[in-house]
C-alpha cells in the first residue's frame, strides 16, 4: 500500500487488531496508520504503536503469576505468559506461540 508494506494482524482470541511494518520471529515492529485504522475501528479495537510497547509488570509470589497490567487473562494465559517471558502488551497480543 502506497509502495510500502503493511502487516494487518488479528489476536487470534479477541477482536484486537494492530499494524506492522515488519513481522518476524519473535519480532514485529508496530506501526501506526490512522488512514487504514478507520475502515477497522467499527469492527475492532484497533491498538496503537504506544499501547503494544507497553512494558510488562509480571509479579510471582509463591508460584502464582500475576499480570499488574490491565488485562482478562485466565490462569492458563498468564502461565503462558511466565513460561516465555514476553516484555510488551504487543508480545503478548501477537505472539508465537499460540
Amino acid at each position: 500500500m502506497f509502495n510500502r508494506e503493511i502487516y494487518v494482524l488479528l489476536n487470534a482470541y479477541y477482536p484486537f487488531l494492530a499494524f506492522a511494518s515488519t513481522v518476524e520471529f519473535q519480532h514485529i515492529n508496530f506501526i501506526n496508520d490512522p488512514m487504514l485504522s478507520k475502515d477497522f475501528i467499527p469492527f475492532y479495537k484497533v491498538l496503537s504503536k504506544e499501547e503494544l510497547h507497553e512494558p510488562l509488570d509480571i509479579r510471582n509470589s509463591r508460584g502464582k503469576v500475576s499480570l499488574e497490567n490491565e488485562n482478562d487473562l485466565n490462569s492458563s494465559e498468564l502461565e503462558q505468559i511466565d513460561y516465555w517471558k514476553p516484555n510488551t502488551v504487543g508480545e503478548v497480543m501477537f505472539n508465537f506461540w499460540d
